[in-house]
């Protein structure tokens, strides 16, 4: 796995991140890895950008896009044959996981410090926990958390997998300083303000980026097996929320003012 995650890294300078604990922790891995710089936002429904940015160019990291010419890295199941990139990189597809009680259960930052090899700080490890609900995952998946630490040994992975009462206390004041839903803005805000509260975070987390000035807002819904499978070649990403129910972002945009 290790390799393969280095393969899909590899000659990527500009990311394209979720603005949320995961992204954010994920963009400073690898920009400690390479230099690379963030150059816009994906919440799977708006992409907002630096200027003059072609996504092409970019690594959508902490996201699965569905595009053959765009290359991502994330953790979301996958269907069969869809049109994911041949150099994107997705656990629960290397692995071939089928079933989604199996799927891949950490933050994609765990991928990164496994491949990478980087040295995590405490608070690294801290926030990755909290990223993903990575900790808390251990409640209910701590079965399937076990088996794919197995497959990333590391620190990080450690702590989670340990558990402690102190962890848990640790992980319940991130959650009161950054909330439950983990991200830095809100699906609510008009454009203006959702652009000046991603900048806004991305300096206070210490997050290196080239500064967003524009964004777009792509039409989403939430639909079945059966239409996602019909409709593939119009979808730029999409994940599966619940058994057979996936929440979809067409190729289309929509009014975002």
């Amino acid at each position: 796995m290790k390799k393969e995650i280095l393969e899909t890294l590899e000659g990527f300078d500009k990311i394209i991140i979720s603005p949320d604990m995961d992204g954010f922790v994920s963009a400073n891995f690898l920009n400690k890895f390479n230099g690379a710089k963030v150059v816009g936002t994906y919440d799977k429904n708006k992409l907002c950008l630096s200027d003059g940015v072609k996504i092409e160019e970019c690594l959508f990291l902490d996201c699965d896009i569905n595009r053959t010419n765009i290359v991502s890295l994330g953790n979301h199941m996958r269907l069969i044959n869809d049109n994911m990139s041949k150099r994107s990189f997705n656990p629960n597809v290397h692995y071939g996981v089928t079933n989604y009680t199996d799927k891949y259960p950490f933050a994609t930052a765990y991928l990164l410090a496994f491949a990478l090899e980087i040295e995590t700080s405490a608070q690294d490890i801290i926030r990755m926990a909290y990223a993903d609900s990575s900790l808390k995952n251990m409640i209910k998946y701590s079965d399937n958390m076990q088996n794919w630490s197995n497959k990333m040994p590391h620190p990080s992975v450690k702590y989670v997998i340990d558990n402690t009462e102190y962890s848990k206390s640790i992980d319940d004041d991130m959650r009161s300083e950054y909330g439950e839903d983990q991200s830095f803005t809100s699906p609510y805000f008009w454009k203006k303000r959702y652009i000046k509260t991603v900048n806004e975070a991305l300096v206070k987390e210490n997050v290196s980026h080239e500064t967003i000035i524009t964004g777009i807002k792509y039409i989403k819904d939430e639909v079945g097996y059966n239409t996602v499978k019909r409709y593939m070649d119009d979808i730029f990403s999409y994940v599966e929320k619940k058994r057979g129910r996936y929440s979809v972002t067409y190729m289309e945009e929509t009014e975002w003012k």
